[in-house]
């Protein structure tokens, strides 16, 4: 049977055009109790914060890596009220690096502002984040949280801020002693804290503006040009050590790894910690319960008496337990 007709798109002579920021914003959760109880409110909040408090035009870009299904639906509603841009529902978990590979890949704008799923974002951060580029065009990557720790894959950074002309290099310990402590908090890494806190700083200047030489995987912001010809990235772990690619391939190409001066991002962990809260003057309500995920088992060894309904609602209730008594004291 012949064609019926043309395609009404061919007389359309407009197309959307990308902003100029993609923000994009990784997510796992694959179910609501022990470690991910409170997970998807640290999602929600993540969100909201994002949209409140942006000051520049960016798309936003949700990638879930195999969430539960009452996440991947909350992510729906939000792409279906125009929050979300652009929505990938992955069906596996494909590791942090694996979706970094796909998200630099398809993010199309010339910035991509990306952060983990439990980031706090203050209002300008992403204005803060592009004038840290503007004033160092040796920049790679810019983060939303000064950091005091070790300075691995930083080293090239250091050497490279005392060549550049214009720019002056402090040594020193600058970074607030309270951002220190709250963000060992939110990592649960008390037990590196005074490693932390005896280490120095270093502070940049130029051009009138101010960055701290430092680097984190949970939020920062870099140029498509730059990380996208680095990819694919290697990967065979979910986290951990296959990130470092990313610091190698940055710090390797003598390109700068900052940090804003003032704190404009946060990183909140898997909980919402109302004692947090309280120190920084923000109204944000706690809720102290989450129901079960109902989520189906994949197929191969999980199934058999695992997927029956009244066996995993019990063992998942039995690891949140678990997980809660030996965690108590930081709840």
């Amino acid at each position: 049977m012949p064609r019926i007709g043309q395609n009404p798109a061919k007389w359309v002579t407009r197309v959307a055009v990308p902003s100029k920021v993609t923000v994009a914003v990784l997510c796992f959760i694959p179910f609501q109790s022990g470690y991910y109880r409170q997970s998807l409110e640290v999602l929600q909040l993540c969100l909201d914060s994002l949209i409140s408090n942006t000051d520049l035009p960016y798309d936003l870009l949700v990638f879930d890596n195999g969430s539960c299904q009452e996440v991947r639906d909350s992510l729906v509603a939000r792409r279906e009220a125009g929050d979300i841009q652009y929505l990938v529902l992955s069906e596996k978990n494909l590791g942090k690096v694996g979706a970094w590979n796909l998200i630099f890949a398809a993010a199309p704008g010339e910035y991509i502002a990306y952060a983990d799923s439990d980031v706090y974002f203050f209002p300008g951060w992403l204005s803060r984040h592009l004038k840290v580029f503007e004033a160092f065009p040796e920049v790679g990557t810019v983060a939303g949280t000064p950091r005091r720790r070790r300075m691995t894959f930083s080293e090239n950074s250091i050497r490279r801020a005392r060549e550049l002309p214009g720019v002056e290099v402090e040594v020193g310990k600058f970074i607030s002693e309270s951002w220190i402590r709250q963000h060992a908090r939110s990592l649960d890494k008390l037990d590196e804290l005074d490693e932390n806190l005896a280490r120095d700083d270093y502070l940049l200047t130029s051009n009138g503006v101010k960055a701290y030489i430092t680097a984190q995987h949970y939020q920062f912001v870099v140029r498509k040009d730059v990380v996208q010809s680095y990819l694919p990235f290697p990967h065979q772990r979910p986290m951990g050590a296959d990130v470092a690619e990313f610091d190698r391939a940055i710090d390797g190409s003598n390109l700068l790894r900052l940090a804003v001066a003032d704190r404009v991002a946060l990183h909140l962990g898997n909980r919402l910690d109302e004692k947090l809260f309280e120190e920084l003057d923000l109204d944000i309500p706690v809720k102290t319960a989450t129901p079960l995920a109902r989520r189906k088992f994949p197929s191969g060894a999980g199934r058999g008496i695992l997927t029956w309904r009244p066996i995993r609602r019990a063992l998942l209730a039995l690891y949140d337990r678990i997980f809660r008594l030996y965690f108590q004291a930081h709840a």
